[in-house]
């Protein structure tokens, strides 16, 4: 239902960065981070986790629109 969604600031999880004795297979671990984003979506330091997206009332459930992901990251292409 299209009443159950609201426009929303959402909180992602930070870019990775590797470093030494960090496990690579981690950068895959979160749902969406900030280097997922297209760098036009991402905000300024120090909001840089803070993207535009819709948060459904219904099930609880926060998303952003395919075209602010980069294509790596798109489910549809």
């Amino acid at each position: 239902m299209a009443t159950a969604l609201a426009p929303k600031l959402l909180l992602i999880d930070q870019a990775w960065v590797a470093a030494p004795g960090k496990d690579p297979r981690m950068a895959y671990a979160a749902d969406l981070r900030v280097d997922d984003v297209l760098p036009s979506q991402v905000r300024e330091a120090p909001l840089q986790q803070f993207v535009e997206g819709y948060y459904c009332r219904s099930c609880g459930t926060g998303f952003v629109s395919e075209q602010a992901l980069k294509a790596e990251r798109r489910r549809y292409k």
